[in-house]
């Protein structure tokens, strides 16, 4: 059976001229995000990106220990919604093995990683 857990981190960065304020979310990613998590992911992710003024998503993937296609390919998705709303897409602590997935089928020039 696979499991995910995420944890939310939010910090408020600088007033916008509407009044409300630019943000910055750091969503801890634990466990396996899989085809059978993916779906729980997307919904997470996409209430944060919902709510509220976006300035930057940083994805801390250091307690990530296993990533299929399914959810390389919901990051890609993501990465495409957050630019389309001018916010920035950040994966910290990505795992070896995910990087050399990553360099072997191509996305990784398409992300910025820490």
């Amino acid at each position: 059976m696979t499991s995910l857990s995420m944890s939310v981190r939010e910090r408020r960065a600088r007033a916008l001229p509407s009044g409300a304020s630019a943000q910055s979310v750091t969503v801890a990613v634990i466990g396996e995000l899989d085809i059978a998590t993916v779906p729980r992911f997307s919904a997470r992710i996409e209430e944060l990106v919902r709510r509220g003024h976006l300035r930057e998503l940083v994805l801390d993937l250091s307690g990530l220990e296993f990533i299929d296609a399914g959810g390389l390919r919901a990051l890609t998705e993501l990465r495409s919604r957050i630019e389309q709303q001018g916010a920035i897409l950040i994966l910290d602590g990505v795992p070896a093995q995910m990087r050399r997935l990553m360099l072997l089928i191509g996305p990784v020039r398409r992300f910025r990683v820490r």
